[in-house]
């Protein structure tokens, strides 16, 4: 039987563009990703799943904030991952007797087609419009130039 643990290991972080994975970082196609042991950085867009598949039987999935992303165990060697919201956390995958298959720093971004951009005076709000459009982050003050 495998294990989904969720938890807060960090209450929400930016994405900044030395976070964003190189090109070669993960081996996939359009949605499904094959997890390496030595991969460390995962590319995920907001609202869209992926399909990780480990060479290894997963036992334990740890996510550090699902609100940024959400994890299923389909079977035991194949997760379902989805972008809940903008931002960076980490996903430690447990194998037989905990031993550690991948420990991955998640990245979700919204796609230039997903984001629009209310400006309300000196404040911008930017929200994600799949179907209705939601609030990403917090609104903030723009900078005068």
């Amino acid at each position: 039987m495998a294990t989904l643990v969720l938890g807060f290991l960090c209450p929400f972080a930016e994405v900044r563009s030395d976070e964003l994975p190189s090109q070669g970082a993960v081996s996939s196609t359009a949605s499904r990703i094959r997890v390496r042991a030595d991969q460390d950085a995962l590319p995920v867009t907001l609202d869209f799943a992926k399909i990780l598949t480990f060479d290894l039987p997963a036992r334990t999935i740890i996510i550090g904030n699902p609100s940024i992303v959400d994890g299923t165990l389909s079977d035991e060697y194949n997760l379902v991952l989805t972008g809940k919201a903008v931002g960076v956390t980490n996903m430690i995958i447990l194998g037989e007797a905990g031993a550690e298959i991948a420990n991955l720093r998640v990245v979700v971004s919204a796609s230039a087609s997903q984001v629009t951009t209310v400006y309300h005076g000196s404040a911008q709000q930017v929200y994600s419009c799949v179907d209705a459009c939601r609030p990403i982050g917090k609104a903030e003050a723009t900078k005068q130039q």
